[in-house]
């Protein structure tokens, strides 16, 4: 087991198709975890190891591995790059204590990087970036730079490798020699202005480092790495690497950097962004339970025919093994752990027990089913102090699709196999209708609801038929609106119920959500069951029961008071009471029909730019920026309504003859 200290947990985000896969691959290689180099055009590679990957040549899972590299252990995540899979991207980097940042040396710093990179920083994650395919005609690593300062918000790039001016080697900014691989030494000027540079950039962000070069001292270079540790750890700089994870040029000095420049486990939990998802120091939790308890993250759940499921964690303090009772602080839920599992993609081995900064697996034991744990829930082992660390937040739906089972025989193992997937993708949303046998499946976009499909016929056995993509739309209200309702009803002459719910709407800002807010649980002097009838009117209207038909947005719903007059309260009177005061209210504040609107970038060529915007203008889309690309390209974003651009991609191919691309992800809600 190795020590707190020497643990480094990473994940490796990007763009599709900026070689995060590629660069997983050659630090498996470099670090001896594997012989061979998988490559994912063969569909050999060791963390795309789902069908459907190694067919599309796409991450659709995340994929967690483990390797050595010097004195450190690496523990890294490969996510996926394309936005429909966002969840796994989310879930991942809330459990990561930094992140190596993908940029294609030819394309720069594409949709999805600019996306990801946001929730890194939004993590408060440091950060190395690595310029990746510069062994390509028309890779330009300057203009990548200067477009991450440009895209990137408040990065400050640092660079410690770059490219020579030839294009035949990658020369190492701090100690002035090139890295292996390299086929042609630099120029004495152009190391030195390198290092000047970098010199200069460093002095402007550490007070320590400036008083040497306002004074013109010679810094050592051993001091240079702590500056450059001391403020890559407070997200000031991001080092910058240069080189080809297909060739492996510059990928050993990656591996040292990780090692040098990001945080062990200990050092994150200390900060103050670690502090808001581990709110509880290990100290007090040693002072509180007399020991140093068990407190870990789900990360996801894994159903596999071996080792069987298991939960995915991550440990934030004490140890996980064997025999260990565990209960979860977000539901009723304990169990006995069975086995502790070291990941490697889809490759697990046993371990005697892991310890606080791991990200490791665990089976329950007896062969015991595997609970429903959701991704985000808090796990405490027994006898431990109450304690929930943060959530995890993950993006609504916004398509949805009919499945329907080929055959009557497939119906109840359709229901099965859906509650399955669901369990392991909580950006996945199912429900029963709209015709018997059917259900209405809901992801984050055509992609996500294909690869269900696929998953379905691979891994179950069932052959499904869907209709066309539908667009999921949602609703909130216009104005905050207070009401009290009350409904009687004479059954006999003798027998009357009669119930009474008051509650209040208010909008909410865009991208907040639902919130439903229960204050009469603790006044109202109800049965349990009269307070549950209340909850089910209100979950009724959040999931589809506004007027439109469609589920709430954007709202806050406060249950203020729930009141009878009757010695023996009626649990049908008040789930009536409170669908008709809801009703009302809704029908007050003026519901609003919100639509999707996704964040699309189309790469192109220079001379069809103008063909691609009009057509974007037509489909009610707002321009946001047009930007120049290497090789005669050009990139357009846009913010188009999702109604607009189902089936973008056949189109986009008929304009631009095949020579364009597009990404597209949800950006937000939008009165329709």
């Amino acid at each position: 087991m190795c020590a707190t200290e020497a643990i480094r947990n990473f994940g490796i985000i990007a763009h599709i198709d900026a070689g995060k896969t590629t660069l997983t691959e050659r630090i498996l290689l470099e670090t001896g975890a594997v012989r061979i180099s998988g490559a994912v055009d063969e569909g050999t590679t060791v963390s795309d190891y789902l069908l459907q990957e190694r067919e599309r040549g796409i991450s659709i899972v995340s994929s967690a591995l483990t390797c050595h590299w010097r004195e450190w252990q690496f523990n890294l995540i490969d996510t996926p790059g394309h936005i429909d899979f966002t969840a796994e991207v989310e879930r991942s980097l809330r459990v990561m204590d930094s992140v190596i940042a993908v940029f294609c040396g030819l394309r720069g710093v594409q949709a999805q990087s600019e996306m990801v990179w946001r929730r890194a920083r939004r993590y408060g994650l440091p950060a190395l970036t690595f310029v990746n395919k510069l062994d390509r005609e028309g890779a330009d690593f300057d203009a990548v730079v200067a477009q991450m300062s440009k895209l990137l918000g408040d990065t400050r790039p640092l660079v410690l490798t770059r490219p020579l001016p030839n294009g035949k080697g990658v020369l190492d900014v701090l100690s002035g020699s090139l890295l292996p691989g390299s086929c042609e030494t630099p120029s004495a000027e152009f190391a030195q202005a390198a290092r000047a540079e970098l010199v200069e950039q460093l002095a402007e962000v550490d007070e320590e480092l400036l008083r040497h070069f306002v004074n013109d001292e010679a810094i050592p270079e051993a001091r240079l790495l702590d500056a450059i540790r001391r403020q890559t750890l407070r997200l000031a700089v991001v080092p910058v690497f240069a080189g080809s994870a297909a060739t492996g040029l510059g990928v050993p000095r990656l591996l040292d950097a990780i090692g040098e420049f990001l945080p062990n486990p200990a050092e994150r939990l200390a900060s103050g962004v670690g502090k808001r998802f581990f709110p509880v120091s290990r100290e007090r939790l040693r002072m509180e339970s007399g020991r140093d308890c068990l407190a870990a993250t789900v990360v996801k759940v894994v159903r596999a025919e071996w080792p069987g499921d298991y939960a995915v964690v991550r440990l934030y303090s004490g140890k996980l093994f064997p025999g260990q009772r565990l209960r979860d602080m977000n539901r009723p839920l304990t169990g006995e752990v069975g086995a502790v599992w070291r990941l490697n993609a889809a490759e697990v081995s046993e371990l005697p027990e892991a310890a606080s900064g791991e990200i490791v697996g665990f089976s329950l034991a007896d062969g015991a089913p595997l609970p429903s744990f959701c991704a985000g829930d808090t796990l405490i082992e027994e006898g431990g102090p109450e304690l929930r660390l943060a959530r995890m937040h993950f993006p609504e739906p916004v398509v949805s699709e009919v499945f329907a089972p080929a055959t009557g025989a497939d119906r109840e193992r359709l229901a099965a196999a859906l509650a399955a997937l669901v369990e392991e993708d909580p950006t996945l949303r199912v429900r029963k209708g709209p015709l018997e046998g059917q259900f209405t499946v809901s992801g984050l976009g055509e992609l996500h609801l294909q690869i269900v499909q696929e998953r379905l016929r691979s891994e179950h056995r069932i052959l499904v038929r869907t209709g066309q993509p539908q667009v999921a739309y949602r609703a909130t209200v216009a104005q905050a609106v207070r009401l009290k309702g009350e409904f009687i009803r004479q059954l006999s002459p003798t027998v009357t119920i009669q119930a009474a719910v008051e509650l209040a709407l208010e909008p909410l800002p865009p991208g907040t959500g639902i919130q439903v807010d229960f204050p009469c649980r603790e006044s109202a002097d109800l049965p349990a069951d009269c307070l549950q009838a209340i909850e089910q009117a209100v979950d009724e209207v959040v999931t589809a029961g506004s007027p439109s038909g469609y589920p709430m947005t954007d709202t806050r719903i406060t249950v203020l008071e729930g009141s009878t007059t009757q010695a023996e309260p009626s649990e049908p009177a008040f789930l009536t009471a409170a669908r008709n005061t809801l009703g009302d209210a809704l029908a007050q504040a003026r519901e609003v029909v919100l639509e999707p609107v996704m964040r699309i970038e189309v790469s192109v060529p220079q001379e069809q730019v103008g063909a691609v915007m009009s057509d974007l203008t037509a489909r009610r889309g707002r321009i946001e920026l047009l930007d120049s690309l290497a090789m005669g390209s050009a990139r357009v974003v846009a913010m188009v309504p999702l109604a607009e651009v189902l089936n973008y991609a056949s189109s986009l191919r008929s304009l631009t003859g095949g020579r364009a691309e597009f990404t597209a992800e949800p950006a937000c809600y939008q009165p329709r």
